[in-house]
C-alpha cells in the first residue's frame, strides 16, 4: 500500500474535516481588523506629514499579500505520464512508487494530484476518523477559507500522483499548492532527476502525527 499523503490530515481521532473554521474565521477577521486600523493611523499620520507614500503604504502591501498568495503556478508543459516520463512500479518498504523513466531536469513541471473533490460533510460522512484517509488532500482559496478536499483513493477517479510517496530531505519533489483562479497542488522537479529515480516529497512532520510506526526516514 501507498504511504498516505496530506500532513494537515494527520490530527487526533476526534477531528472531522471542516474543524477548524470557525478559527479560520476568526484570524481572517482579526487580521482584516488590525490592517484596516494599520491603514487607518498611517493615513492620518501621512496626512499629517504631508507624506501620501506612507499613507498609501498598508494599502500597498495588503494588495501584494494577497497577490503573491492569489498567484497561479503556470504549467507550460503537458504532465508526465505512464509512457512518457514516468512509470509505476514496486517501491521498497512503500508498496508502489512512481518512478522516472527519463532525466527530469530541475524545474520541470511533474503533474497535479487529482481525484475526487470533495466537501467537509463528504469527508466526514467517508472518513469517520480521518487518520483513514490515506489520500485526502486539503486545498484552500486565497483568503484560507472555504476549503475542498480531493481524494485519490479510487484509481479510476484520480491520476498518478496518488504514487508519489514519502522523503524527508532526500525528496526530489517541490510541491505548489494554487489557490487562484482555480485550486490544485502541483509537483515539480525541485533538482535534476535521474532515470531510475522514485518520485518523492516531503510530507511534514504534522502528517506523520498518529502515524509514527510507520515513518520510514
Amino acid at each position: 500500500m501507498r504511504q498516505p499523503l496530506d500532513p494537515r490530515l494527520a490530527r487526533a481521532t476526534s477531528n472531522a474535516a471542516g474543524d477548524d473554521a470557525f478559527f479560520l474565521r476568526a484570524r481572517l477577521a482579526c487580521l482584516t481588523l488590525a490592517t484596516s486600523c494599520f491603514a487607518a493611523a498611517a493615513g492620518l499620520e501621512g496626512q499629517k506629514l504631508g507624506n501620501p507614500l506612507l499613507a498609501a503604504f498598508p494599502g500597498v502591501t495588503a494588495a501584494a499579500v494577497v497577490g503573491w498568495r492569489g498567484k497561479p503556478s503556470v504549467a507550460w508543459t503537458e504532465p508526465l505520464a505512464i509512457g512518457d516520463g514516468v512509470e509505476v512500479k514496486a517501491s521498497s518498504g512503500k508498496g508502489e512508487g512512481l518512478f522516472a523513466t527519463r532525466t527530469l531536469p530541475k524545474g520541470t513541471f511533474v503533474m497535479d494530484y487529482l481525484g475526487e473533490v470533495m466537501s467537509d460533510d463528504e469527508v466526514n460522512e467517508r472518513y469517520p476518523n480521518l487518520l483513514d484517509a490515506r489520500y485526502l488532500l486539503e486545498l484552500r482559496g486565497v483568503w484560507g477559507l472555504e476549503p475542498t478536499y480531493v481524494d485519490a483513493v479510487a484509481k479510476d477517479k484520480s491520476n498518478l500522483g496518488r504514487y508519489i510517496n514519502h522523503a524527508g530531505r532526500a525528496s526530489n519533489l517541490r510541491k505548489v499548492r494554487q489557490r487562484w483562479p482555480s485550486r490544485a497542488l502541483r509537483f515539480y522537479a525541485r533538482r535534476n532527476i535521474l532515470v531510475g529515480e522514485e518520485l518523492s516529497f516531503d510530507y511534514g512532520d504534522d502528517y506523520w502525527i498518529g502515524r509514527e510506526a510507520e515513518r520510514l526516514d
